[in-house]
């Protein structure tokens, strides 16, 4: 919940606005959840594939692992992940 709310405030979550209708800032903090939720997801992958935890490494998909990380991690910290009016 911490980690929703820093990433709220830092990135102008839509969902802290005052005149925010409440379905709306729902729907909002569901996506900022569901963000961070995925960067978790992704981190920690990331992490297991560095450490060896897989047999077989795939450099492209650690590649690709790493590109999606780094773009949501932009997103979330320019509050890009906002612009998308449908949710994540």
């Amino acid at each position: 919940m911490r980690e929703v709310e820093k990433a709220a405030a830092k990135s102008g979550a839509p969902f802290l606005a005052a005149n925010a209708p409440l379905a709306e800032a729902r729907v909002r903090w569901s996506q900022g959840f569901a963000a961070l939720t995925r960067l978790a997801g992704l981190d920690a992958a990331l992490a297991s594939a560095k450490s060896g935890a897989e047999t077989a490494f795939d450099a492209s998909a650690f590649s690709r692992l790493k590109a999606e990380r780094d773009a949501l991690r932009r997103a979330i910290r320019t509050g890009a992940i906002w612009d998308d009016e449908a949710g994540s």
